[in-house]
């Protein structure tokens, strides 16, 4: 009892700091969002005059020093960072893409926040900038690949997808690969071809590919699990039984040992062979 109240007690003063925290800094995180949409304003305005875009990459190591502390980010949440972040992701006038850092910078630091709810990715627009980096041709694959697990964990609880297999049951397994199965359209025979009605080709056949195709996965569904055909019990090991002669040569070896530690030193008078 008396642990599980101390326990209460620090994660009630733990919260109460963390509001704390926050409400001192809430100026300060107002101020570094609205920095963060005046530079990303000025770096449009700046590419329509054909002028290099500095103003996101001069403020990106303050701003991303300030979002990586952990007790200011639910206050930047609040705050609607993420509509920033969005300007900060969003494509030129010109159809190019933000700076490499900007893009790097922003999808780790997103790789790193808890799953965003549907409401958050829909006001803010994050995860339309994040899927369009995706889908860039010209987005590096290192960034494309942030871009595809990010999009995954956002869309897991939109469509009940869960990535916790421990906390599935065993029919929930099985129910949740048959819909799977059952999704995927994809019914077809092991190799073989078959025309509109179903029915097997055969060399000769109009219609006969004479090429050879490329070994497609099995779509069969393995559940018999094959039984033991041997009764021996293969959990006990079956100790090498040692022969007469083995024992000999054994004991042989032995006595050899001990005459070589047993055997006496020979001592000269002029001192020559003697163990220093």
């Amino acid at each position: 009892m008396m642990m599980a109240r101390k326990k209460e007690e620090n994660s009630r003063r733990r919260k109460r700091n963390n509001v704390d925290i926050i409400n001192d800094n809430e100026e300060l995180i107002a101020s570094i969002v609205r920095k963060m949409r005046i530079a990303a304003d000025e770096d449009r305005q700046l590419n329509l005059q054909h002028k290099p875009a500095t103003k996101k990459i001069s403020m990106m190591e303050m701003a991303m020093g300030q979002l990586k502390k952990y007790d200011l980010v639910e206050g930047f949440l609040d705050a609607n960072v993420l509509t920033a972040l969005t300007d900060w992701l969003a494509p030129m006038p010109d159809k190019s893409l933000p700076s490499t850092k900007i893009r790097e910078a922003v999808l780790k630091w997103l790789g790193g926040l808890p799953p965003l709810n549907q409401e958050m990715l829909k006001t803010s627009g994050i995860g339309k900038a994040v899927m369009y980096l995706y889908k860039h041709p010209k987005e590096q694959k290192s960034n494309k690949d942030r871009c595809g697990r990010l999009i995954a964990t956002w869309s897991r609880p939109i469509f009940n997808n869960s990535d916790d297999f421990k906390t599935l049951t065993k029919e929930e397994r099985m129910m949740r690969d048959h819909e799977l199965s059952r999704n995927s359209g994809v019914t077809r025979r092991d190799g073989q071809q078959t025309d509109e009605q179903g029915q097997t080709l055969r060399p000769g056949d109009p219609g006969w590919c004479y090429r050879a195709r490329v070994p497609l996965p099995s779509t069969k569904d393995y559940v018999n699990r094959p039984k033991w055909q041997k009764d021996t019990d293969i959990s006990k090991g079956n100790r090498k039984q040692t022969s007469r002669l083995d024992k000999q040569l054994r004991a042989f070896k032995e006595k050899q040992k001990q005459a070589k530690a047993r055997r006496a030193i020979k001592i000269s008078v002029e001192g020559r062979n003697m163990a220093l």
